[in-house]
């Protein structure tokens, strides 16, 4: 079928400007003079015999057939765009941009990933890390891991871990201080928190001292510096099995008490659906979901 269609350039010119309601900030978008816009804006009107736009020395304002026009060529130059990103990305699988949190991906994400290059070597990944909940819309970022509940507006979201949190020690903490006996005397040291007091709150609250006053500690936003503040002998910490078996195994952290803190918080993997559209995101979301199935976490 034969499609009669108006230039490109003309057809890009157009929805640049009505977007902006401005011809400087079109040329701005598109690399070009206002001239040139106002020009290919001319050019379309003429190919259309009809006005797109009422224009005044200050003021730029679409004409109703202008507006009628803007949502059409919006939806069209959308999709035409995400159908070539597609193509091109098909090809390769292309580049996964994953956002981790920093401690997931040393424990549990970057011991499997030889696994992960072995089944798709085609597939290239950039790893960033972070605590905070992506924002697809805004940041440059395919797949996330995030601590949570599960629930993100637009997002996808598969359990990958869930945590125990259990007071640990180090030996020479422990050997330094009168014998630890009950949950309260903690309390009376200081604790090493993980973002804040929430966790030691509610792991108290569990094992039935809802009312424990606890003293001021360090507060740390990353967990592999909470561990390491416990190895080095800085305090109590709740840790989780997941991170901390080796140090366990090792000798280097003690468990205190066996208490294990309950939570509806885990690890998920999580992206828009559409991202999945693209064979290198599914291939790692799918991945990561079977490894989490393989392990247990």
């Amino acid at each position: 079928m034969t499609r009669k269609l108006p230039p490109l350039n003309s057809v890009r010119a157009f929805e640049a400007a009505a977007r902006h309601l401005s011809f400087t900030r079109a040329a701005d978008e598109l690399f070009v003079t206002q001239a040139a816009v106002s020009h290919q804006v001319k050019s379309l009107e003429d190919y259309l015999d009809r006005p797109l736009f009422v224009r005044s020395p200050r003021n730029l304002h679409l004409t109703e057939y202008g507006q009628r026009l803007l949502p059409v060529l919006e939806e069209s130059l959308d999709n035409i765009a995400d159908a070539i990103k597609n193509l091109r990305l098909e090809e390769s699988r292309g580049m996964v941009k994953i956002r981790s949190a920093p401690s997931f991906s040393a424990k549990w994400l970057s011991p499997k990933l030889m696994d992960f290059w072995h089944l798709y070597p085609e597939v290239s990944l950039s790893m960033s890390h972070g605590n905070q909940a992506v924002d697809f819309a805004r940041e440059d970022i395919d797949l996330a891991v995030t601590y949570g509940r599960g629930y993100w507006p637009g997002v996808d979201a598969y359990p990958i871990m869930q945590l125990d949190y259990f007071p640990v020690a180090s030996p020479a903490y422990l050997a330094s201080r009168p014998p630890i006996q009950i949950p309260a005397q903690m309390a009376e040291y200081y604790l090493l928190h993980d973002s804040d007091h929430e966790n030691w709150l509610a792991w108290y609250r569990q094992v039935g001292l809802p009312d424990i006053s606890l003293k001021s500690g360090y507060i740390f936003d990353d967990t592999n510096v909470l561990i390491q503040g416990a190895l080095d002998g800085q305090g109590f910490a709740l840790c989780s099995s997941q991170f901390v078996s080796d140090h366990l195994q090792s000798g280097r952290l003690v468990k205190v008490f066996d208490d294990a803190l309950e939570t509806d918080y885990a690890y998920y993997v999580c992206c828009p659906p559409s991202h999945l559209t693209r064979p290198g995101v599914r291939e790692f979301r799918d991945w990561m979901v079977a490894q989490s199935e393989i392990t247990g976490a």
